[in-house]
């Protein structure tokens, strides 16, 4: 993994995102590694190093976002919509919790979406928000699965333990499950992972289908060529439409009704 250090123009960017005001990245690039990522494509990077392999740094965050935070007006922070705060690297570098520490002392609402264990370092200043909101990806709850298609995130047992300490501590959880990966994800997996979530004390799901951005089925052919079925559901979902995603949709609605669990589609 290739680290350097860059500079930020920006820390607080306008965010098109239900519910965020701004966007927060502290890092560009990611060491989770995940298959299905669409940071490459919503970022339009092109450059020569393949994604996953590198992090750019940008150390003077906490410094521009002491300066931002003082003069633009009161709203949502997202942190991170593009790439994970709670990567490997912060747990050397701290620069999410220096940011935390800067929003908290400006009474900025934040709401962070993570894969990784980590944020429970920062439980001592997250309690001390009046709002604040954590979220996990949880993909699945195959461990074999997870290594495989995020293979730098927490285990996803080690994210319900995570869920469950917030929610104990007072902070208000919730869940993103997606992108729903064909193969992986049927109605019993789903049954199973809601199931966990509400009892890890999450107040609503989010959940979203795999969707074909530029580079991610080269990716997922590489990492899964020796598991053929996953590959074959996702090829007939993406490319035959086979009506896959509608179904664990209509499933995942009764799932969620039946758990009595707040739930939001983004498909």
């Amino acid at each position: 993994m290739k680290v350097r250090e860059i500079c930020c123009k920006t820390a607080l960017s306008p965010s098109r995102l239900p519910g965020l005001d701004y966007t927060l990245n502290p890092y560009f690039g990611c060491g989770h590694g995940c298959i299905y990522c669409y940071a490459p494509a919503t970022l339009r990077y092109g450059g020569p190093e393949s994604w996953g392999s590198f992090v750019n740094v940008k150390a003077d965050m906490p410094r521009v976002l002491e300066k931002e935070a003082r003069i633009k007006r009161r709203g949502v922070v997202g942190i991170s919509t593009v790439t994970d705060p709670y990567q490997p690297i912060e747990e050397r570098l701290g620069l999410t919790r220096r940011c935390l520490e800067v929003l908290l002392s400006k009474d900025f609402p934040v709401c962070i979406q993570t894969k990784s264990s980590l944020v429970l370092r920062d439980v001592d200043i997250l309690r001390e928000f009046r709002e604040i909101e954590v979220g996990f990806t949880v993909t699945t709850l195959d461990s074999g699965i997870s290594a495989v298609v995020e293979p730098g995130a927490s285990p996803p047992r080690e994210r319900l333990k995570a869920l469950r300490a917030l929610a104990d501590c007072g902070i208000r959880t919730w869940a993103f499950i997606g992108p729903i990966l064909p193969g992986v994800v049927d109605k019993e997996v789903l049954e199973s992972v809601l199931q966990s979530l509400k009892d890890a004390g999450v107040s609503y799901v989010m959940l979203d289908r795999l969707r074909l951005k530029p580079g991610i089925w080269g990716r997922m052919e590489d990492a899964l060529k020796d598991e053929h079925a996953i590959l074959e559901a996702c090829r007939l979902a993406l490319f035959k439409g086979d009506g896959t995603f509608d179904r664990l949709k209509a499933d995942a609605a009764v799932i969620c009704r039946q758990l009595e669990l707040e739930h939001h589609f983004s498909f």
